[in-house]
């Protein structure tokens, strides 16, 4: 079941990536993401409007810093992760040792 989860949530990313890849393509290379940015030829429209490359500098940048911290984030987990692992292989087999270490008890 978790592989099932993992490979459909891979799919999902992929199918987001080329989606927005073709919609870049589709667009002569400049972005143009009507759902989070407006964007204009005309710089001196509105405050709200953005001339394409910096629509496009805008998301990128958002895109770097969200994609970061979950990256590290992901990274300290998996580092704390395997050191509890191995502190609690080496606990186990602490026990293990103890346990073979006394005598057995005569009934």
């Amino acid at each position: 079941m978790r592989r099932l989860i993992l490979v459909a949530a891979l799919v999902m990313v992929l199918i987001v990536g080329g989606g927005l890849t073709a919609q870049i393509a589709a667009g002569g290379g400049t972005a143009n993401f009507p759902w989070v940015i407006r964007s204009t030829a005309n710089p001196d429209a509105s405050v709200l409007d953005m001339t394409p490359w910096k629509a496009e500098q805008l998301f990128l940048v958002v895109a770097c810093v969200v994609f970061n911290l979950i990256g590290a984030g992901l990274t300290v987990m998996l580092v704390i992760w395997f050191l509890n692992w191995q502190v609690k292989k080496v606990q186990a087999e602490a026990r293990l040792e103890s346990a073979s270490r006394r005598p057995a008890e005569e009934t």
